[in-house]
């Protein structure tokens, strides 16, 4: 018995501990196009613009294209592409997907597709982001899961 306890004791201690990262957005809603299928279908396509701050003290602009379904006023599916622009020029592209939620609110899962040279340790990294509406404006937090390699990179941007 005590040969088990060391054994996960040692286990546990061996097991790395990611820190989350955190990106909070607000962005206004551009070139908003509106397709009305029918009576209770709709699809919309727009781009968002705006600014982002991390919680490693990281800013940037943020541009985003979105696509989305809509039936008997809710939300069937949304797809969206974004670039992160970084105070210091470097880039990531994330593609995210929110499914059947209201259409003011909801929760997204996105994953980073590309990046810039440096920031290429970060692709894959795996983010939940959730979201507010107010008229043509967004407020967003996004908290990704990571490991120490994207954690160096995203500590040492500036």
């Amino acid at each position: 018995m005590r040969y088990l306890i060391v054994i996960l004791f040692f286990a546990v201690i061996g097991i790395p501990k990611a820190e989350d990262y955190v990106l909070e957005f607000q962005a206004k809603v551009k070139n908003l196009r509106t397709f009305n299928i029918s009576n209770s279908e709709q699809f919309r396509s727009y781009d968002l613009e705006g600014t982002f701050t991390d919680n490693y003290g990281n800013y940037g602009k943020t541009r985003a294209i979105i696509i989305s379904d809509i039936k008997n006023g809710k939300l069937v599916r949304l797809d969206a592409t974004s670039e992160n622009i970084y105070s210091n020029n470097e880039k990531t592209y994330l593609r995210g997907v929110r499914e059947k939620s209201d259409i003011d609110a909801g929760i997204a899962y996105n994953i980073v597709i590309g990046a810039s040279k440096n920031f290429t340790p970060l692709i894959g990294m795996k983010c939940t982001t959730s979201v507010r509406y107010f008229d043509d404006a967004i407020f967003g937090l996004q908290k990704c899961n990571t490991n120490e390699g994207m954690i160096k990179v995203l500590k040492n941007t500036q």
